[in-house]
């Protein structure tokens, strides 16, 4: 094939395929226009009637246009090349549509259009406390539809009693960290209790400036002579109200009340509450 012809063969198909049909062009078929071009290489009398040709099965072609340059054998084959590119224009919607429901599977069948299968350790547990619970559920929404206000009611009254029992539940945990650790605590401080050797670490502590100690010190050591005197009886869960309500002193109010500042509301100590404890605890003792 010339380079010519090269060229032209693309040109055909577009020429064919694009042009609208219309029912006043000269006709042939398929088969028609191959017998025509065949006579058309040797006859131009034959070549003159292709020339004219502008309807192919139906479908306008360009004729003219296609077969310019055309010599010989060259004619056959720019014929044959239109006659198939009308049947492929024929049969293209359906192919047309079957290719793009091809191509929608596939793309459709992509791993980005399907969801990962992740891991769900925890939905066999929670089927099965679904079903246990939804008994439940429904009893409490039968039980709701007597109420003023339905269901939602019984629930909002349900959903305060859970709050009110998980703060009691915090505040039971809060002491008993609490008290872990005050026994911690208290667990560093001297063995024996002797309140005078307690009082003694104190001093010391306070030399040091070790306030917080010294505060620690000089408190358990109040506490150890008041239970002494018998005025309270000492354990190590005691606390500061139940010391003031024995006591009834205002004294004793104060150095109680800076003590559970240091020892459980964590503010740091100072040499000024060392040197008021100490004083203090003279005052609750005499």
């Amino acid at each position: 094939m010339t380079r010519r012809g090269r060229l032209v063969a693309p040109l055909l198909a577009a020429l064919i395929l694009a042009a609208p049909s219309t029912a006043q062009a000269q006709a042939v078929s398929r088969a028609e226009l191959t017998a025509l071009a065949q006579r058309a290489a040797s006859d131009p009398a034959a070549r003159a009637q292709l020339l004219a040709v502008e309807q192919v099965d139906g479908r306008r072609v360009a004729m003219r246009e296609a077969m310019a340059g055309a010599r010989g054998r060259e004619i056959e084959r720019r014929a044959r090349l239109i006659a198939a590119s009308v049947a492929a224009a024929q049969a293209s919607p359906a192919r047309a549509a079957e290719e793009e429901r091809r191509e929608a599977r596939e793309v459709l069948a992509e791993r980005r259009f399907h969801g990962a299968e992740l891991p769900r350790p925890f939905a066999g547990p929670l089927e099965w406390l679904g079903e246990k619970l939804d008994p439940v559920i429904d009893w409490i929404n039968d039980r709701g539809t007597v109420l003023p206000g339905g269901p939602a009611v019984l629930w909002t009254f349900l959903a305060a009693l859970v709050m009110l029992l998980a703060a009691a539940l915090a505040s039971v945990s809060i002491r008993r960290r609490t008290l872990a650790i005050e026994r911690a605590r208290a667990a560093k401080l001297p063995p024996a209790d002797d309140p005078r050797a307690l009082e003694r670490e104190a001093e010391r502590a306070e030399r040091e400036g070790d306030w917080e100690r010294a505060v620690r010190l000089r408190f358990r050591a109040g506490l150890l002579r008041l239970d002494r005197r018998r005025v309270i009886v000492y354990r190590p869960s005691l606390t500061t109200g139940e010391v003031a309500r024995a006591t009834g002193s205002p004294a004793f109010r104060e150095v109680g009340e800076r003590f559970d500042a240091i020892a459980y509301g964590g503010r740091p100590a100072e040499r000024e509450d060392a040197e008021h404890a100490r004083r203090t605890w003279a005052e609750v003792l005499a």
